[in-house]
């Protein structure tokens, strides 16, 4: 039987939901007019899958109302937290202003990560364990890499509409239901991501009226590692690889494909499984209520994960159910070829 305090604080996390949703809705449709007249706009070119500009100020709206909703209704911060997803904000939307070089933003990026990794690893007295000094700095140094990448990997994915916005709210509802399985207490960022990315999804969803944007999708993805760590943080490792393992593979299979046909691979592209899938006919949508298949699936195998605390059975087969995708995606053939 519930309290009545849990039953309050059930009912205020779901009105944190409603609120989020509505706040984003109601900016994203008084502002997509002022970006468009500020000719803030995402221009179609030969790797785009868009045919007219689109208004590029999503990032402008939703990081704000996910941190000032998440704040105003208990949610702590950290500083460190704080610190991170500020910079990632403004280097990702200076970046949409003037297309800075991706070694400055790579810089930036490295340097609120390490931020990130050094408090984190400080919090939670991991490092305590190890005495080598070296064995520490690879710790450091492969955490600092893998988020980074992470972080990148969400952001090439946002290349089609409404992928992202599905990503989101796949990833912070399965967690939602994990923390009820496991008996953790509801998050309070958990609800508004899922209510500002709801939002989002009703002007990105094809044909898009805005996109994100670096400055949407960058500190999104950051906040997306780090809801997965805290997961992961209480031993279920597995799971946390299966949730975003369609992104993982899709960009990993690609960035290598590019390195190995020695090209630019730190350049933007257009040869995503995905996008491959857009280009060959699919619509937006198409892909993505495949991509909606494909994320139940990870989660019941994530889910089983858990059940089985770590059973390698199922980062196999959650692999196997992604490559079957990725190779419907890429009509059957695993390599990928240039537009």
């Amino acid at each position: 039987m519930k309290t009545l305090y849990e039953m309050y604080f059930e009912y205020q996390l779901i009105s944190l939901l409603v609120i989020s949703f509505i706040f984003t809705a109601l900016f994203l449709k008084l502002l997509i007019p002022c970006f468009i007249h500020l000719k803030f706009l995402d221009k179609p070119n030969n790797r785009s899958n868009h045919i007219t500009p689109i208004s590029l100020g999503g990032g402008i709206v939703v990081l704000p109302i996910i941190f000032l909703a998440s704040y105003f209704a208990g949610y702590s911060w950290s500083y460190a937290n704080i610190f991170t997803l500020i910079f990632l904000f403004l280097i990702s939307l200076v970046d949409d202003l003037k297309n800075i070089r991706a070694s400055y933003r790579l810089v930036v990026h490295f340097f609120c990560i390490f931020i990130y990794v050094h408090f984190l690893l400080s919090e939670k007295n991991f490092l305590l364990i190890f005495n080598d000094v070296y064995l520490k700095t690879i710790i450091y140094i492969f955490l600092i890499l893998s988020i980074t990448w992470f972080i990148n990997a969400f952001n090439f994915m946002d290349g089609i509409d409404g992928i992202t916005a599905i990503q989101v709210i796949f990833l912070t509802s399965s967690l939602l239901v994990f923390n009820f399985f496991l008996g953790i207490e509801n998050n309070i960022l958990h609800f508004c991501l899922i209510g500002t990315a709801l939002g989002f999804l009703v002007f990105n969803w094809h044909p898009a009226k805005i996109f994100l944007g670096d400055a949407g999708s960058i500190p999104l993805g950051f906040l997306m590692l780090y809801l997965l760590v805290e997961l992961f943080i209480k031993g279920y490792w597995v799971s946390v690889i299966i949730l975003p393992m369609y992104y993982l593979l899709d960009t990993a299979i690609t960035l290598f494909y590019r390195i190995w046909k020695r090209e630019k691979f730190w350049r933007s592209h257009s040869q995503h499984f995905y996008q491959k899938a857009v280009r060959g006919g699919q619509s937006h949508e198409k892909v993505c209520f495949k991509i909606i298949v494909l994320s139940i699936g990870l989660f019941i195998f994530s889910f089983l994960a858990i059940l089985e605390k770590n059973n390698f059975i199922f980062l196999i087969l959650s692999f196997v159910w992604c490559i079957f995708f990725l190779l419907n995606f890429s009509n059957n053939k695993l390599s990928i070829r240039n537009d």
